[in-house]
């Protein structure tokens, strides 16, 4: 599949990897103020990802792997589909299960903001912002934007035509990173780079992407980080939106979280999930541990079973935090075998 999760410190999205250019393309606004962001989907382990191209006209940003992925190739559609014609689109978010939802094209250019977007009702839930929008023979024939303003059952869709014109525009950069003007919808690419941070063409305030400088956190965030920095972790591969890191220590998935208004954090283990039917001993077991420990607690949330830690803010240092987080990576590691091999539980 050609489905990506984004994640910055700031916010998670979505996106969609063209194979022919290898670029991941997403939503600008997603990655806004970000020099790299954490790319990953299923098969493919979490990587940072170089932004190489702004485009805050269109919405669009184009990201860059550190090796070409190798997976089916990718026809994108140089017309617009009919009206009428049957797609589905197809996202992800961090943290999520992939998404999709099946619709039909009901407009073909819908003009909002000068911009002419395909009208669809391929909705899964929400718009899935920079996800594909396929046909049903799997051709790219749009990414999804935003929610249609005038209808909660329909989606704005940036058409693929007009995405192979911003595609054919960016390479004849001939791979150097650029940004378009918002002003004059104009290209300015790296190797021509003003001086005064302008652009060179109307002199509105332009944002290249050697501009832009990776996010260095703050207060407790940093704490949290330099705790995973430390425990062996890479900090920038973790961050799953605001204030939410993720980490996988053997086959333990564990989610670290500051909630700013209590002052909490918290780290949750998730090990396995309950056996189908649920086993008495398995909670036995659970509840013998819960006694035993003192630092750290199961439970249970719909099927899976979660190893949690909780710390408060005020209490939070790297002297403090990083034994009992080391703790919670040891152990979860530890029990999710116990769980499935001697209790039943799955993977």
């Amino acid at each position: 599949m050609h489905v990506f999760q984004v994640a910055t410190p700031f916010s998670t999205g979505t996106g969609t990897y063209l194979p022919g250019p290898d670029l991941i393309v997403t939503n600008e606004h997603v990655v806004r103020e970000n020099a790299s962001v954490v790319v990953g989907r299923e098969g493919v382990e979490e990587q940072l990802a170089r932004v190489i191209y702004l485009d805050p006209y269109y919405d669009l940003a184009f990201l860059r792997l550190n090796a070409p992925l190798e997976t089916a190739p990718l026809s994108i559609a140089a017309t617009l589909p009919e009206v009428g014609t049957e797609v589905k689109a197809i996202g992800q978010f961090f943290g999520e299960a992939r998404r999709s939802a099946t619709g039909w094209i009901m407009e073909q250019e819908r003009l909002r903001n000068g911009i002419p977007y395909l009208v669809h009702s391929g909705r899964a839930g929400n718009t899935l912002a920079g996800s594909g929008l396929y046909t049903a023979k799997g051709e790219l024939v749009g990414i999804n934007m935003q929610d249609d303003p005038e209808s909660e059952e329909r989606s704005l869709s940036l058409p693929s035509p007009l995405l192979l014109a911003i595609l054919e525009a960016f390479l004849e950069g001939e791979g150097s990173p650029g940004s378009r003007c918002f002003s004059c919808q104009n290209i300015t690419f790296e190797t021509d780079r003003p001086s005064s941070g302008r652009c060179p063409h109307c002199a509105a305030q332009l944002t290249l992407p050697s501009m832009v400088e990776d996010v260095a956190p703050t207060g407790v965030n940093a704490t949290i980080e330099e705790i995973i920095r430390v425990a062996g972790h890479d900090p920038r591969l973790a961050r799953r939106g605001p204030n939410l890191w993720h980490i996988r220590q053997g086959s333990a998935s564990i989610q670290v979280a500051y909630h700013e208004d209590s002052g909490l954090v918290t780290g949750d283990a998730y090990l396995c999930q309950l056996p189908e039917p649920p086993s008495a001993a398995l909670f036995e077991y659970l509840l013998r541990e819960n006694a035993r420990m003192r630092q750290l607690s199961f439970s249970t949330y719909g099927r899976d079973i979660i190893l949690s830690l909780l710390i408060y803010d005020r209490y939070l240092s790297v002297d403090t935090a990083l034994p009992r987080f080391e703790y919670l990576f040891e152990q979860a590691d530890a029990y999710d075998n116990i769980l499935v091999e001697q209790y039943g539980a799955g993977w």
